[in-house]
């Protein structure tokens, strides 16, 4: 039975499950990776907080659904003639718990570090000042990096950054990003390939594109192996899509579907904040973009992305 556009219901950022009586009939991707189920027949580590919110006939109806050693989120319970429909969310609780965990750690850090120097003796001593103060500065670079990506995604994420669309060639777009990221890149000698060609036009924000790009480019670098490759090139698929692939250290596949998630990393020897993945997704969903990802451990990765046709309204000049 299918109730809804396939494309359309797991386009939808916000989980949606519709029961019939208790029986689980359709259900998006965005609720199957909050609720960590894989399909229809199992309702998972929150089954039982969902089977409870079922019996309630009050029309949005609002619960914390709590599981096994899952977080907590945030349902709301939707009712007509013959369905029920939950609308499943993290909850504020789940977000703010999330921001500071991840904000406590640099904070931590930059306590020691002026404690040892303020209480402890150790800026009476030129090399430990100066080796205090250089831990110090980077602890704090990756304090303001964290705030002012917080800050970005939940711009982002709430619609309160206008896009101003143009035509962007793709091509120059990459090439500016490899030029920033050569350095980093000839440290383990990671070869650039541009295959993008010269008529590759995207219509999309230029400054917020750039960011995407980038970042997808230096995740590509910063998870490669050593003399390994990054390459861009327009998909075979769609002229309108483009792919960065890497032949790095992959990703497991029980854990592609969470990587665009905040806060995810899942190899902790690699520094970084976990929330620029999260960034590059919310920043193609708002240009109504799809971006997708295929990887084997050991062999590396593809980030495929997708964005639509537009026309772009000139103003008219008298």
């Amino acid at each position: 039975m299918t109730l809804f556009d396939k494309k359309f219901f797991n386009s939808l950022k916000t989980g949606i499950a519709v029961f019939e009586i208790e029986e689980l009939i359709e259900i998006n991707d965005a609720a199957k990776i909050l609720l960590k189920i894989e399909n229809k027949s199992n309702l998972g580590p929150y089954s039982n907080s969902l089977l409870e919110l079922l019996k309630f006939d009050e029309d949005n109806y609002s619960k914390q659904l709590t599981g096994v050693l899952g977080k907590p989120l945030t349902a709301i319970l939707h009712i007509n003639e013959k369905f029920k429909i939950i609308e499943i969310s993290e909850s504020f609780e789940t977000k703010l718990g999330e921001a500071s965990h991840e904000l406590r750690r640099p904070l931590t850090n930059v306590k020691t570090l002026v404690d040892t120097l303020h209480l402890w003796g150790a800026g009476e001593d030129p090399d430990a000042r100066k080796k205090f103060l250089g831990q110090l500065h980077t602890e704090v670079n990756r304090l303001t990096k964290l705030v002012e990506e917080l800050l970005d995604l939940s711009r982002i994420q709430a619609g309160s950054i206008p896009l101003t669309f143009q035509q962007v060639a793709l091509r120059p777009l990459v090439q500016e990003s490899f030029n920033l990221l050569k350095e980093q890149a000839a440290k383990n000698q990671i070869q650039l390939v541009n295959e993008i060609p010269d008529n590759f036009i995207l219509v999309a924000d230029l400054d917020k594109f750039s960011h995407v790009v980038e970042n997808l480019i230096e995740n590509a670098i910063r998870y490669n192996r050593s003399a390994g490759k990054v390459t861009l090139r327009r998909s075979k698929e769609d002229k309108n899509s483009f792919e960065i692939e890497d032949t790095g250290l992959g990703i497991a596949a029980d854990n592609i579907p969470y990587i665009f998630e905040r806060f995810k990393r899942f190899n902790k020897e690699i520094p970084g904040t976990g929330l620029g993945l999260a960034i590059v997704k919310a920043i193609i969903d708002l240009h109504g973009g799809k971006i997708s990802v295929s990887s084997e451990v050991g062999k590396g990765t593809r980030f495929s992305i997708f964005i639509p046709s537009r026309k772009i309204v000139l103003p008219v000049t008298s």
